[in-house]
């Protein structure tokens, strides 16, 4: 995936601007957690008058960060895009267009498998849900806080014996992001509006919240 950050400065001549004779931009990147950090040195000619031009050059800061639902461990930065105005015939309008390419986003859900027995009614609601089964709520916030950030980021949860004759059913449980929706996780997940209520009470969702969606039976 490739997302494209926009920035834009104002830079003050000392002198009037008539036209920019020459430009170039030289950048730096660097990456501090989800910080992208750079600095963009410009410098070229212009003219003050139609007689009269001069020298300039400057450098620009750069901070933006990356929202942290994408895995950032193959990412590269590069500039898209780079343009300019004059303003006011005193002020460089510079725009820059940085390319983020390589992002993978990051499925933030968590495999579990819970045991299906007479003791768990298979109709029963998400807060019936968690309430039976507390260790396995406990152990995915605990991983959905520790998540690994690669591709391969689901943990595995298995919680009984997979040799005796009890009947298995395999959920992901889902935490909801920001923007997410319940048209988007039904596509995400290929699931139905149906199958969803069986495990939840879906009036609403809101981030944070926990979906349970089954995705596998094994006898």
């Amino acid at each position: 995936m490739k997302k494209i950050y926009n920035y834009k400065k104002e830079e003050i001549f000392n002198n009037n601007i008539y036209d920019i004779l020459s430009i170039a931009i030289d950048k730096k990147f660097s990456l501090d957690g989800y910080a992208i950090k750079g600095k963009f040195r410009i410098n070229g000619q212009y003219l003050i008058n139609e007689n009269e031009k001069d020298d300039f050059d400057f450098t620009l800061d750069y901070l933006n960060y990356i929202e942290d639902n994408y895995d950032i461990s193959k990412i590269k930065i590069d500039i898209d895009d780079f343009y300019y105005e004059i303003k006011d015939s005193s002020r460089l309008v510079i725009n820059i267009d940085i390319v983020v390419d390589g992002l993978e986003e990051i499925d933030r859900c968590i495999d579990a498998t819970i045991e299906e027995d007479d003791e768990y009614n298979i109709e029963s609601d998400n807060n019936d849900f968690i309430l039976n089964n507390t260790k396995v709520i406990d152990d995915i916030n605990d991983n959905v806080t520790n998540i690994d950030k690669r591709e391969d980021n689901i943990v595995n949860q298995q919680l009984f014996d997979s040799d005796n004759d009890s009947s298995f059913i395999t959920y992901k449980i889902c935490i909801v992001r920001e923007n997410d929706t319940i048209d988007n996780i039904l596509e995400k997940y290929n699931t139905t509006l149906d199958i969803l209520r069986k495990y939840n009470v879906i009036n609403d969702i809101k981030v944070g919240d926990k979906i349970i969606i089954p995705y596998e039976k094994n006898k």
